[in-house]
């Protein structure tokens, strides 16, 4: 069975597009864990409030950023593909 030429990369660049977005989302968590008290419940929210903010960015953001990762991929194999018929 074989992909088509363009399912490879499209599935590859989603993969790394939320590889970047789970970073985020665990750097974020990360950094309200060490701003905030986690057993104070009464701690500020603030820290709660900025994690949703970039997340909702995140969430529109990650369309362009898969975008552009599957053009790379695709100008780097349609480069290798060249490179090897030259050769």
């Amino acid at each position: 069975m074989r992909r088509t030429s363009k399912q490879p990369y499209f599935s590859k660049s989603w993969i790394i597009a939320l590889l970047i977005g789970l970073a985020f989302v665990a750097v974020g968590y990360g950094a309200r864990f060490e701003i905030e008290d986690a057993s104070n419940p009464d701690a500020p929210c603030w820290p709660d409030l900025a994690l949703f903010l970039c997340g909702y960015l995140l969430f529109f953001c990650l369309k362009p950023i898969q975008a552009a990762i599957h053009r790379k991929l695709r100008r780097r194999a349609s480069r290798n593909a060249h490179e090897k018929t030259s050769s």
